[in-house]
């Protein structure tokens, strides 16, 4: 069982929204999102609910929902801690179950546990009714599971549905409310006011009755056939499905699912009675008898009971063993169909990013196994998605998932790898803009992916030793490794990507030792790698980046030197076009962008020109384009921005306090050479005298 009060990992990265530190989603509902997150306050791990859909309808209901489930305080019901509005979206803290529900572990429970947590279920539904509150949507997926205590330990969500019996309710009296499959058939008719505590004893019913022949009682639409099978209780005998099922179960089971509610058992108590008194009883014990003797239950148990689980695990093995190989040729296709995305002619990248999205989205629907609690060949096509689609973090998440479910390949290693690697590129440049050295459990997550590449290829295996150098500060080695990469695969533009990197950092150190003859020879090797690779690949934006970034610095150089020309400075914003061309959203070509309209205003300066219609369109398209949360790169550039407009102003007699406030909004380290621009903004700040209120 996980221990609340432990502080989780991911809080040193997570943002913050009022008291609560937003952590992973957990999974989304009708009306909003849940998320892990740490309170604050109480210091603890919370399953947070936030509301998404904001009509007024679902506004009261998603209330209507935590007012009504804080009255019950049960170890088989989710306890809710705290109801609050942040920034308009109303919110609910409330336990955290971290297991699989009950429609996902259904393939692994053997028979006694399954009565025992319909037994459990039936206690926690009974502490409902008894504070007069019917769920009205009981079934597997509204059931989770801890391991406590070496046993499952069944936990009801999801009360937003539920009705208090003496109450008005906030539906019409005919509405349809519920999962029309585990639906009573007086739900089914819409009729309120015959629901009650006997339509939650229904669903109860219809659970069982998946978790024994795994499907639900009824087909999973409403329709007028729905309500007359319900009503004449049309559906299979659960022993007529699954033969070693004991028959007095079965009784148990179709006492719950008997069309007129006076037929069903009258509380959850009796029925969770008899669920207890069914299970074999521990030695010494006489068993309690249901009509049959339990004896013989226990006696078909072990005869068929045995077979039967065979059969099923025979037949999920060989479910997940298809939609592996499906989903290994997914992967495939993704990568495949990326880099020839890359490959061809410059141009939109934005329907080939929707196509990606469209992957992850649609990955759960196309490689679900019922019974896998974690869908891990899902995570993996999603994590291959998510690492094309430039969301690293994302893409690790569903990566390890998958790997802890069970696809451990070379390849999902290889993938995990990547991704902890570009993740600590975006973490790292934060945290040099907040002053502070780079995040090391990324390094140490990439290490342990290290640990399982044997088997992949050569360029491959190359790339991972060259990022793990380049992590690790080492950036001698990650361009030999990013070399070996080429020679393995000239085509594999992470290798170029990878050598661009450790050059660039390579030649900064070199300015910074004011050895500019030195860095110059590096960032034109860079140019060349970058330029040479655009020929096979001209729609890959890292490329395009790489490209930039070091026309950037050598026209930097020129800069300092005083030789820079208009022309190259327009050569170097014709370049940062063509990037910003393949998708006008991506906030690395957004920077790239940004940085070279202010490099042609610093350009302009020095020619004595007026750089004012340069820094007007570089403002402009800051606050038009680019959106929040911006990145280090770009928080950065709106710094650079307006510290040189701040200069101008003061230049040129008026008061530079304005564009000095606004610099400071977005102020942090920003390197560029041997200058850092938080202290060349902090200097003129003090030469300006202090900023006006």
């Amino acid at each position: 069982m996980p221990n609340a009060s432990a502080k989780p990992e991911w809080t040193e990265r997570a943002r913050k929204e009022g008291r609560y530190l937003l952590g992973p989603r957990l999974g989304s509902g009708g009306m909003g999102d849940v998320h892990e997150a740490w309170d604050t306050l109480l210091g603890r791990t919370v399953a947070l609910k936030v509301l998404t859909r904001m009509e007024p309808a679902a506004m009261i209901r998603f209330m209507h929902e935590a007012q009504l489930q804080a009255r019950l305080h049960h170890p088989n019901i989710c306890e809710i801690y705290d109801i609050e509005v942040y920034e308009g979206a109303p919110r609910i803290a409330m336990q955290l179950v971290k297991g699989p529900d009950l429609e996902d572990a259904s393939p692994e429970l053997e028979l006694g546990e399954i009565v025992a947590i319909c037994a459990q279920v039936a206690d926690g539904l009974h502490h409902a009714h008894r504070h007069g509150l019917v769920h009205r949507d009981v079934k597997p997926g509204n059931v989770l599971l801890q391991w406590v205590d070496d046993a499952w330990k069944p936990v009801i969500v999801d009360f937003g549905l539920a009705m208090a019996v003496n109450e008005s309710g906030l539906t019409l009296p005919n509405a349809l409310t519920g999962t029309p499959a585990y639906m009573a058939p007086e739900q089914v008719r819409g009729d309120r006011s015959h629901v009650g505590p006997h339509s939650d004893v229904y669903g109860l019913g219809g659970t069982l009755y998946f978790l024994l022949v795994g499907r639900p009682p009824c087909v999973s639409t409403v329709t007028r056939e729905m309500v007359r099978i319900k009503r004449e209780q049309r559906f299979p005998r659960p022993r007529s499905l699954e033969p070693s099922i004991p028959g007095d179960l079965e009784r148990i089971l179709l006492r719950c699912l008997a069309p007129d509610p006076a037929d069903r058992y009258p509380t959850m108590d009796l029925l969770a009675r008899d669920l207890r008194a069914f299970q074999v009883p521990a030695p010494g014990q006489r068993p309690r008898r249901l009509g049959l003797a339990v004896g013989l239950a226990a006696l078909v148990l072990a005869l068929a009971g045995a077979g039967l689980a065979g059969v099923r695990r025979s037949r999920q093995r060989a479910l997940r063993e298809t939609v592996a190989t499906r989903a290994d040729l997914e992967v495939l296709g993704l990568t495949e169909a990326w880099n020839r995305s890359r490959g061809a002619p410059a141009h939109d990248l934005r329907p080939d990013l929707a196509r990606l999205q469209d992957a992850i989205q649609s990955a759960d629907s196309r490689f679900t196994v019922p019974g896998d609690r974690i869908q891990a060949s899902a995570r993996l096509v999603e994590g291959t998605a998510r690492l094309c689609a430039g969301d690293p973090q994302g893409a690790l998440t569903a990566l390890d998932t998958a790997w802890r479910g069970g696809r451990r390949t070379p390849l999902t290693a290889y993938l995990a790898q990547a991704s902890a690697w570009r993740a600590w590129m975006a973490e790292a440049e934060e945290a040099a803009f907040n002053g502070l050295p780079a995040p090391s459990d990324r390094r140490d997550q990439a290490r342990f992916w290290m640990a399982h590449l044997s088997g992949v290829r050569p360029d491959r295996l190359a790339i991972a030793r060259g990022s793990m150098a380049y992590m690790d500060g080492d950036d001698d080695l990650a361009l030999a490794q990013a070399r070996a990469c080429m020679a393995a695969n000239p085509y594999r533009v992470t290798g170029v990507w990878l050598g661009c990197q450790a050059l660039h950092r390579k030649a900064g150190a070199l300015e910074r030792a004011q050895d500019g003859a030195g860095a110059a020879r590096l960032y034109r090797e860079a140019l060349t790698w970058a330029t040479e690779a655009l020929h096979w690949a001209p729609s890959d934006p890292e490329l395009h980046h790489a490209s930039v970034q070091a026309r950037e610095a050598l026209l930097r150089l020129d800069l300092a030197q005083g030789r820079a020309s208009r022309a190259e400075g327009g050569a170097l914003f014709a370049l940062a076009e063509a990037g910003l061309r393949l998708n006008p959203a991506d906030p690395m070509l957004q920077a790239d962008w940004l940085r070279a309209k202010v490099l042609e205003a610093r350009i302009c300066i020095q020619a004595g020109s007026d750089a004012g219609p340069s820094l007007r369109e570089a403002m402009a398209f800051y606050w038009t384009r680019t959106r929040e949360p911006r990145p280090a790169a770009l928080r950065g550039a709106h710094m650079i921005l307006y510290t040189l407009a701040a200069e101008q102003e003061a230049a040129q007699g008026r008061s530079p306090h304005a564009a000095l406030q606004e610099a400071w909004k977005n102020a942090g380290h920003v390197l560029e050479g041997p200058t850092d621009h938080l202290e060349r903004l902090q200097r003129f700040g003090n030469y300006a005298g202090p900023a006006a209120p």
